[in-house]
Order: C-alpha cells, then structure tokens, then sequence
C-alpha cells in the first residue's frame, strides 16, 4: 500500500513539470558566428532577452550607441542605433534576428 501510494505520488512530481509554461531561451552568442543584420521579417513572440542581452547582442552586431530600447507588446525590442555613423531604427527578435530601417 505505501509502496502504491508513493510510486503515484512520484509519477504525479514527474508529470507536473510537463505542465509547466517554459520560459524560451534567448539564443546563445557564438564568437566565431556573431548576429546579422538583415531585412527578414522579424518573428514576433515572447522573448527571453532582457534589456541587457538585448543591448549586447546589438553590439555584438556591430551596432553602437544604442538608444530608446523598448520591448513591444509583440515581443520584440525597437529602438534607435548607430550604424557606419548613421542612425538607424532598430529591431530585435525572440530568435536574435536584427533588422535596420
């Protein structure tokens, strides 16, 4: 009987972790492959950078100067940056995807 009752009570533990919501994962920095700009189309959704990341992974894309950074109600972060001395509108994706405009 105890042996039942504790065998479905760690399948129970086991099973309720599945249920729970996951937060996504902000994509991981790769020095020898570092974020591209690009005109893609941005994909909206929740997103797991926050204001910090958000700013590195622009740097890391060569964007400098980096102002007025919001995270939309679509999930993903607009703001304005230098690039090669211009300023530029600036977006950022769940997916690490940059566009400039």
């Amino acid at each position: 009987m105890v042996r039942t009752t504790v065998t479905a009570l760690l399948l129970a533990l086991a099973t309720a972790g599945a249920a729970v919501a996951q937060t996504p994962a902000a994509p991981v920095f790769d020095p020898a492959n570092p974020p591209k700009i690009d005109t893609a189309p941005l994909e909206p959704g929740a997103t797991a950078f926050t204001e910090a990341q958000a700013r590195r992974w622009l740097l890391r894309a060569g964007l400098s100067n980096i102002a007025d950074l919001v995270l939309e109600e679509d999930g993903i972060w607009r703001g304005k940056a230098e690039r090669s001395g211009i300023v530029v509108n600036i977006g950022l994706d769940r997916l690490g995807n940059i566009t400039t405009r």
